[in-house]
């Protein structure tokens, strides 16, 4: 006898690319509150690792103090850069141009965030 395990809640009996549009919508408003649905559920776990999701996460805190991301945050950085997140770009801009001295590079990625109409981005970049 074959017993299938049903999903906890209906948010995790949805198909997993309505998951991630709903995740990627939270991830706008709060990064900790994407942690928890991925702490909470396995299954809306994986459709919180999407792309999407890392695309538009809340990054405003690290916008704020860009160099808290130099040596915590780092996993997050990377899969938010390979997203497009245009405040990733941002940040990492920041911490390249000014903390370690590569301009160019640095422009790059505010460049980046400048086109895609970030408005901190526009702002720095002209």
């Amino acid at each position: 006898m074959s017993i299938q395990k049903q999903p906890h809640s209906r948010l995790e009996s949805l198909p997993q690319e309505l998951q991630t549009e709903i995740i990627s919508r939270l991830a706008k408003n709060s990064r900790k509150d994407v942690r928890k649905i991925m702490e909470a559920s396995p299954i809306l776990a994986i459709a919180a690792a999407q792309p999407q999701v890392y695309e538009n996460i809340n990054l405003r805190p690290l916008t704020i103090h860009p160099l808290a991301s130099l040596r915590r945050y780092q996993d997050l950085m990377d899969r938010c850069l390979a997203a497009g997140n245009l405040k990733a770009h941002y940040i990492r801009g920041i911490q390249e141009y000014f903390h370690k001295n590569n301009t160019s590079v640095g422009l790059s990625h505010i460049k980046i965030a400048a086109q895609g109409l970030y408005d901190v981005g526009i702002y720095l970049y002209g």
